[in-house]
């Protein structure tokens, strides 16, 4: 059963997302546009205002129970590494599947694209950048590849922020009490099912607005324990906005390959699902073999 305090964050989060974003399609906005972006920032920052309201006015506790202390440096580290770890290992698997390829030249790239930009952007990217050093074979993954690096841990875990300070700042302290797995598995679910107007709109799975928030829902399940465990064992869920930040930020690494489908490639696809799952396993494995040793199986929050 789900504490009061939990049901009125969630209320509060879904209300306030869901309005913007179901809103937003309702009056005709659609995922390819400029203004899909702008709509995306107050979207995004739904369950942090929806985590300070509930801590704060509402149950007037303090904010710094949502897990606003410095992080521990080595787990800081690791939230930027593994999540970058999990992408390319997605990346790689894609690559096993028939029909896929790494693409590094410009006009591998471009067509790649295709399917996921207007053909007059397409048109105007190949212009830009044809005459420059960035269409040499291999150089625009290179490029890419350090701006995952140096975007993920700040742009976008402000970003994050927006989301963490509820998924794993309220909400894994009120379901402590499940356990670290089940405690996942819920965040998970709900962390996925949030998704829901922008998903079914044709984000991440274009032209699949059923089964494209049922993928979305498995997939956030899958990761939830892995940023869990980093924001514990970082005792700051600023970690867990750095590992979200670099994981969206990874996860555009997708253009380089050329074939298969949303369904199929890249980190949200079923290529990222095994990979999730693999390393859910590991995660699981480990703290098994911990236990064993006399250490906790899971981690206590602060």
């Amino acid at each position: 059963m789900l504490s009061k305090k939990t049901v009125v964050f969630l209320a509060l989060a879904y209300a306030l997302a869901w309005m913007i974003g179901f809103g937003f399609f309702a009056l005709g906005g659609r995922v390819d546009s400029g203004a899909f972006v702008a709509m995306a920032i107050p979207y995004m920052f739904a369950p942090a205002a929806a985590a300070v309201i509930t801590q704060k006015l509402i149950w007037k506790e303090p904010l710094r129970d949502l897990g606003l202390q410095v992080p521990r440096l080595p787990w800081l580290l690791i939230a930027v590494l593994l999540p970058v770890f999990l992408v390319v290992a997605a990346l790689a698997l894609s690559l096993a599947l028939p029909g896929v390829s790494l693409v590094t030249g410009l006009d591998a790239l471009t067509g790649a694209l295709a399917r996921k930009l207007p053909a007059q952007q397409i048109t105007d990217l190949h212009s830009q950048l044809e005459q420059t050093f960035l269409a040499k074979p291999g150089v625009l993954l290179l490029v890419s590849f350090m701006q995952v690096l140096i975007a993920g841990p700040s742009i976008n875990a402000v970003a994050g922020l927006g989301e963490e300070l509820g998924w794993r700042g309220l909400l894994l302290r009120e379901l402590e009490s499940l356990g670290f797995w089940r405690s996942s598995l819920v965040i998970g679910f709900f962390w996925g099912l949030w998704h829901l107007p922008l998903i079914a709109a044709g984000y991440n799975y274009p032209g699949h607005s059923v089964a494209g928030p049922i993928v979305m829902i498995v997939l956030t399940i899958l990761l939830s324990p892995l940023s869990g465990y980093v924001r514990l064992r970082a005792q700051s869920v600023f970690a867990a906005a750095v590992f979200h930040g670099t994981f969206n930020a990874a996860a555009t690494l997708v253009i380089f390959t050329k074939g298969g489908t949303a369904f199929t490639v890249g980190v949200t696809g079923v290529a990222g699902l095994i990979t999730l799952l693999l390393a859910d396993a590991a995660l699981w494995l480990y703290l098994q073999r911990h236990s064993a040793d006399g250490g906790d199986a899971t981690t206590q929050l602060p």
